[in-house]
């Protein structure tokens, strides 16, 4: 996976918060979907191995479940969040025990999206 597919998940992602405007603009949709891509492949970090492919992914996922039209023209939840699951998928730092069943939970989600 390369820029172009970073790109089209960008693209789909714009046309899923735009879905609820009629008439479909479709230089608005690819504006935004501009601004979608440089939030994601400012992402890019190979000392956190943070690649394109996963980027690609994340974007993805963030656009099935979490993009929707009130989200506008803002690019500000999608930097948030990607910024969050990139981090539960690269730790970069060390978790305490403490902390770690979060981690579970999330594993927990996962496996039952997973095996359903």
């Amino acid at each position: 996976m390369g820029e172009e597919e970073l790109k089209s998940a960008c693209l789909e992602m714009a046309r899923i918060t735009k879905w609820a405007r009629k008439p479909f603009d479709a230089a608005d949709i690819a504006a935004l979907a501009d601004r979608f891509y440089e939030v994601a492949k400012d992402q890019l970090s190979p000392e956190l191995e943070i690649y394109l492919p996963l980027i690609t992914r994340a974007v993805r996922c963030l656009g099935q479940v979490h993009a929707i039209p009130p989200m506008g023209d803002d690019t500000g939840w999608l930097y948030n969040m990607l910024r969050a699951v990139l981090e539960v998928a690269t730790p970069n730092i060390g978790v305490s025990d403490e902390n770690k069943q979060f981690l579970r939970d999330v594993r927990d989600g996962i496996d039952e999206v997973l095996s359903g």
